[in-house]
């Protein structure tokens, strides 16, 4: 299984209620649809401290495919295309608003 986590933050001029909406409604489901997708949850988030050194993380993304192949293929179809364009609207564009990680290693305590 080949997994990413991608941390996501949102536009300041987007509210949390329109940004959730559309995530869950509207990008989200782009992936779902999407024949190589294995596992999709969204996390929505809100800070319990911060120190003011950093903007607040407003959602991380768990996407699961069977291999990077598979997410390759999935991340150049139509559909996939069609739901970037439409984030630009509501996700900031640099690596401090999408930044997405693959997961290499996994330690499982309890």
């Amino acid at each position: 299984m080949f997994t990413m986590l991608t941390v996501i933050r949102k536009r300041a001029e987007v509210s949390t209620e329109e940004f959730r909406r559309f995530m869950e409604l509207e990008y989200g489901p782009t992936y779902v649809a999407l024949p190589q997708t294995r596992e999709y949850i969204q996390y929505f988030l809100a800070d319990a401290a911060t120190d003011g050194a950093d903007e607040p993380i407003d959602a991380i993304v768990k996407i699961s495919f069977e291999s990077q192949d598979d997410m390759r293929k999935a991340l150049q179809s139509p559909s996939y295309q069609r739901a970037r364009a439409l984030r630009k609207a509501y996700l900031r564009e640099t690596s401090a608003g999408i930044h997405p990680a693959i997961v290499e290693h996994t330690a499982t305590l309890v």
